[in-house]
């Protein structure tokens, strides 16, 4: 909370001086320009940074696959970025350096706000005689941004709205894949339970997760495999095999899990695979690679192409 506070003083107070330097870019165009800069520094001081960096987080990091982590660049970046423009909470100091950091930060905050204040009180002194020369001569009128400012402005609003946006967003994503990666070290040898759905209540199915465990109810082989794998219902191929379908089930997998909260079902992938072999003789094949455990010879398999190419049918061997 203490190291949040002071990256916010820190962070508003780097703002103010971004928009110093496009208001004396800008300081011969209209006046009306140059107070609603000044309205939105102090504005700043109010709305801190981290709430469009958990907006990020909530939006999510796009990737095609939930076991596909962001790209190096843009992690590094982001790494860099947040050591620069969050210090205190990056560098993770202890509460002596910390109330050193608010003093200063506090100071330098309180001056910077004095100096947002001193020229907010000037720019509406500005606009209002600009309104009053205006009203008297309409001709009488400063000169419109030029295209290099427009595009500076718009630059500038661009980098301060995305940038907290995509940072949030990506540590989302790295924060679910370690929880991914924990969750399918202590799902490896979970136990499985699978009992038939009473007939009769649809085809919806439902996920709970817990801290002990999850519980997937009233669905197919199909839907399963294609929820573990994380792929579509339509890339999971069989053959002629009608129970892919029909009965339901309700799926009961007993484990520790980091945070339900957050839990992907791809962490059950290894635990269902093993209990579809040894329970129904049935291999998975990824994009023509079969997943352990394996045997030579298979009455069944289940296939995934990353585009529907080709019909698939039930294969007598697994490679």
């Amino acid at each position: 909370m203490l190291a949040g506070f002071i990256d916010h003083l820190w962070q508003s107070v780097a703002f103010a001086a971004l928009v110093a330097g496009v208001a004396f870019l800008t300081r011969r165009n209209p006046a009306a320009l140059q107070l609603w800069l000044w309205r939105i520094a102090a504005l700043k001081f109010l709305l801190p940074f981290s709430l469009l960096f958990a907006l990020g987080g909530w939006l999510g990091f796009p990737v095609r696959h939930s076991a596909i982590p962001p790209p190096p660049l843009v992690t590094e970046l982001v790494s860099s970025g947040l050591s620069v423009a969050a210090p205190a909470q990056t560098a993770g100091v202890g509460v002596p350096w910390s109330l050193l950091a608010l003093l200063v930060s506090g100071i330098g905050a309180a001056a910077c706000l004095w100096a947002v204040r001193v020229r907010l009180g000037r720019a509406r002194q500005r606009s209002d005689a600009e309104a009053r020369r205006v009203a008297a001569d309409w001709n009488d009128q400063p000169p419109p941004l030029r295209l290099w400012q427009s595009t500076l402005l718009a630059g500038v609003a661009l980098f301060t709205v995305s940038l907290p946006l995509v940072a949030g967003a990506t540590r989302d994503r790295l924060w679910r894949q370690q929880v991914l990666a924990l969750d399918q070290q202590a799902l490896l040898m979970a136990k499985v339970a699978m009992n038939e759905s009473p007939a009769g209540i649809g085809i919806r199915s439902r996920i709970t997760a817990g801290p002990d465990g999850v519980l997937i109810r009233n669905i197919n082989i199909q839907d399963l495999v294609s929820l573990v794998y994380g792929i579509g219902k339509f890339e999971v191929f069989g053959g002629a095999m009608p129970w892919l379908e029909y009965p339901r089930y309700d799926v009961k997998i007993i484990g520790p899990l980091r945070a339900p909260a957050a839990f992907d079902p791809y962490s059950l992938r290894r635990p269902v695979t093993n209990y579809l072999y040894d329970e129904f003789g049935v291999s998975i094949r990824v994009n023509g690679t079969c997943q352990q455990p394996c045997k030579d010879h298979e009455s069944f398999v289940i296939e995934r192409l990353p585009k529907c190419t080709r019909l698939l049918s039930a294969h007598p061997a697994c490679a």
